[in-house]
């Protein structure tokens, strides 16, 4: 029960750009951070609660092709171009 309450601790909420960059990537971005870079709210699209932003990232290639992560909010999920 403890390991659980803390898993819960630790998630973060994450979305995605609904509205890909230029490059045709959809950013998935942490939540639970400051990021300067967080879309406006109606180009975000809520992915939920994720333990990592690896889990949040899974996710959201069930609604778009081409993700990666926000070097900013999501670093270890992001990818060079």
């Amino acid at each position: 029960m403890t390991n659980n309450k803390m898993m819960k601790g630790t998630m973060a909420r994450y979305i995605v750009t609904k509205k890909p960059h230029e490059n045709g990537e959809h950013i998935v971005h942490n939540l639970g951070t400051w990021c300067p870079d967080l879309p406006d709210s109606v180009d975000q699209k809520s992915l939920g609660n994720f333990p990592t932003c690896q889990a949040a990232v899974r996710e959201a290639k069930k609604f778009f092709e081409n993700i990666n992560g926000c070097i900013k909010c999501s670093r270890p999920c992001h990818t060079s171009s």
